[in-house]
């Protein structure tokens, strides 16, 4: 029976519009191991008790102003913390959770950073050109290219607040991840996915 601490966790933080969900499904598919996106929201909402419609409402976005920091709570969703708080620590605790019980793809939401110190993540980055990020939206969610940058430009702003405020990096920053890729420079999905399923194989096969 394999070792679940040994098995590849793969987490993958992504520019809007890069194909961070996409490539993610693939190295997940390709690497034969769950895949955690939105499904984390339900794993927190089942552990904590808490509605699974207030994940969604702070899902990667920024704390409220009330929230001095993050550092001066405990690492975990105590009742007597403000809700916004409890739903961001109780996801962390999900992604904790998820990790621990062998390989798996998870997108955002700082898994790199909440799994940090374990031998087997390897962190991804995945960016792109603004334009060809644009172009894949309007593909993607059928809108209009004024609609796909502003779109754009909300969810970054809300990922990067989110990302800093929770953690002690900076978001997108080279240093915090093992390798970005720009995914443009790859021809399709699946290519960029098969790279990283290759590393991921390579680093801990």
């Amino acid at each position: 029976m394999n070792d679940p601490s040994t098995e590849p966790v793969v987490t993958i933080g992504r520019q809007y519009g890069a194909g961070g969900l996409a490539v993610g499904r693939l190295v997940a598919e390709r690497l034969g191991v769950p895949f955690y996106d939105r499904e984390l929201l339900a794993l927190a909402a089942e552990k904590s008790g808490l509605c699974e419609a207030l994940f969604e409402r702070h899902d990667e976005k920024p704390a409220e102003p009330a929230f001095l920091s993050a550092w001066a709570v405990p690492w975990h969703a105590a009742a007597s913390q403000p809700i916004g708080q409890q739903v961001f620590f109780a996801q962390f605790e999900a992604i904790r959770a998820a990790a621990a019980k062998g390989g798996c793809v998870i997108v955002g939401r700082c898994a790199d950073f909440v799994l940090d110190g374990r031998p087997n993540v390897l962190r991804v980055f995945l960016r792109a050109p603004l334009e060809k990020r644009i172009a894949r939206i309007v593909e993607r969610d059928g809108v209009d290219e004024a609609a796909a940058r502003k779109r754009l430009r909300v969810a970054e702003k809300n990922r990067a607040a989110y990302y800093d405020y929770f953690t002690d990096r900076k978001w997108g920053a080279a240093e915090t991840y093992d390798l970005c890729l720009n995914t443009a420079r790859f021809p399709s999905d699946e290519a960029v996915a098969d790279l990283v399923a290759a590393a991921a194989r390579s680093a801990f096969g």
